[in-house]
């Protein structure tokens, strides 16, 4: 019996249609997790295209109020937005991204949070959820992000934030600049070699150290 190879076709819709499902799965779950607010949550910030040159992979969701009524209005926590968000959006992370990366690469990547649950800000979320709810929110979230790299097989993984590396497993430094500082750590993601930056947003970072994070991103 003769084997036949995925084609980009059939691999494409196998990727979205296992999205769709983690989408579903994460309504249900969510709707049963206790929390004093509801700030919704988010998963994919574009399309969940077959083998992009990158999957970006942050830690959590930030906003508050207004940041859940305007995704909620969009459907965030339905399906994946039309085009990838760090090409199209306003905010100081999209913006960082395409001054290192350049809107046309980051449109044919795809990001998505390693903690689907939105806060506004990690600090608080681990001081209002207590530590057995949030360690549930944390298996099933970063098995699903598993799951997604597996149906999606990024050519690159990439973490924003050495928090968000640290998530699935030890890291080691990579890369530093003439003062010693830690610009980038290896690790694991989904069992798949990943490398972490300084958070790009996060951070204040100088403009050559950004072009080396994005040199060492683009070479790994």
């Amino acid at each position: 019996m003769i084997e036949h190879e995925e084609t980009p076709m059939s691999a494409q819709t196998i990727a979205e249609s296992k999205c769709q499902q983690i989408y579903a799965e994460a309504q249900a779950f969510f709707g049963q997790i206790p929390r004093p607010r509801n700030y919704g949550f988010k998963i994919l910030y574009a399309p969940p295209f077959w083998q992009p040159p990158i999957l970006f992979v942050g830690y959590q969701p930030g906003g508050g109020d207004d940041d859940y009524e305007r995704e909620t209005a969009r459907g965030s926590d339905k399906h994946w937005p039309a085009m990838c968000e760090y090409a199209t959006e306003s905010w100081k992370l999209a913006k960082r991204m395409r001054q290192m990366f350049g809107r046309t690469f980051l449109e044919r990547c795809v990001g998505v949070n390693a903690i689907f649950l939105r806060w506004p800000a990690v600090a608080d979320y681990r001081r209002t959820l207590d530590k057995d709810t949030r360690a549930q929110i944390e298996a099933f979230c970063l098995a699903r992000v598993t799951q997604i790299v597996e149906v999606i097989d990024p050519k690159k993984i990439v973490a924003v934030g050495f928090e968000t590396l640290e998530l699935f497993g030890a890291s080691m430094v990579d890369l530093a600049n003439e003062k010693q500082r830690t610009l980038t750590r290896i690790g694991k993601i989904a069992g798949r070699p990943a490398i972490g930056t300084l958070h790009l947003s996060g951070a204040h970072i100088s403009k050559p150290d950004l072009d080396r994070i994005r040199d060492r991103v683009l070479a790994s």
